[in-house]
């Protein structure tokens, strides 16, 4: 994996507060990143937005009106379309207990406020760049399988091959066509 694979401008996060003004901040903390905005007031709303375009990253607010952000993690890691989002906690509760159930709902972050802008900078990168990475290590692991097929199916048409020629050398035909699917699935490995 090459360093421009891990660019993750133009990536989309979804910023969920109900405070205006904390999606503001947030807002433009991460704006110089180049990153697509999205925002919602509470939870419920949140989860409708997400239908529509799934963001690459949520950071979630707990306390909020209508579904808190306990309930919103918990919806989202028990969604096959959304378990994969990385939430990060971005709250005011800082008992260790909240912070704990933070992590069990399945957060891979959790950042208390009054935040540090260039903390919650660093720590969006890190989990974006872990998004990238994992999902090159995904689409890798599937051309690795393809080809390991590949490989097996070759195999076994060489095995074939070398008994059919151990019994009947006489029988040409069936060698020469066992010859051509060999030199095709070389061509395509």
């Amino acid at each position: 994996m090459k360093r421009e694979d891990l660019d993750i401008t133009g990536m989309e996060i979804m910023i969920v507060d109900d405070k205006p003004e904390n999606i503001d901040v947030l807002r433009k903390s991460i704006a110089a990143d180049g990153f697509k905005i999205s925002f919602a007031l509470e939870g419920k709303t949140a989860l409708k937005l997400i239908e529509k375009s799934m963001p690459d990253l949520i950071l979630l607010d707990i306390m909020m009106p209508v579904m808190d952000g306990f309930e919103t993690c918990k919806w989202l890691k028990g969604n096959l379309d959304t378990c994969d989002i990385p939430v990060i906690f971005l709250s005011a509760k800082t008992d260790s207990e909240d912070i704990v159930k933070g992590f069990q709902l399945g957060a891979v972050d959790y950042i208390t406020k009054p935040f540090k802008q260039d903390e919650v900078c660093a720590r969006i990168r890190t989990h974006l760049q872990l998004v990238l990475a994992y999902n090159y290590l995904i689409s890798t692991q599937g051309q690795l399988e393809a080809k390991n097929k590949n490989l097996l199916k070759m195999n076994e048409l060489q095995s074939s091959f070398i008994e059919m020629a151990m019994k009947d050398l006489q029988n040409l035909d069936k060698y020469n066509e066992i010859i051509k699917k060999l030199s095709d699935l070389k061509e395509d490995a």
